[in-house]
């Protein structure tokens, strides 16, 4: 700051920098990770992210529907 009190365009930039690195919704990785967790509890006892049951059942059956597709695409000969 100068000795009148304002602050420059260049202190600016660098508290908003500061805001936006410590925010964790500024963060695509961390939103993304946060949206696909438990909504309950998204860590569990040891520290480790917990998906959301939601997320696990939408893959176990989009496992499935591929299974079933190359098995009679396939396997079914």
């Amino acid at each position: 700051m100068d000795s009148q009190g304002y602050i420059s365009a260049e202190e600016v930039r660098q508290a908003l920098r500061h805001i936006y690195l410590s925010d964790a919704e500024s963060n695509l990785q961390n939103a993304l990770l946060e949206s696909l967790s438990d909504e309950l509890k998204p860590v569990d006892e040891k520290g480790r992210w917990k998906p959301s049951p939601l997320l696990v059942l939408t893959i176990v059956l989009l496992c499935a529907l591929v299974g079933v597709f190359v098995y009679f695409s396939v396997g079914g000969r």
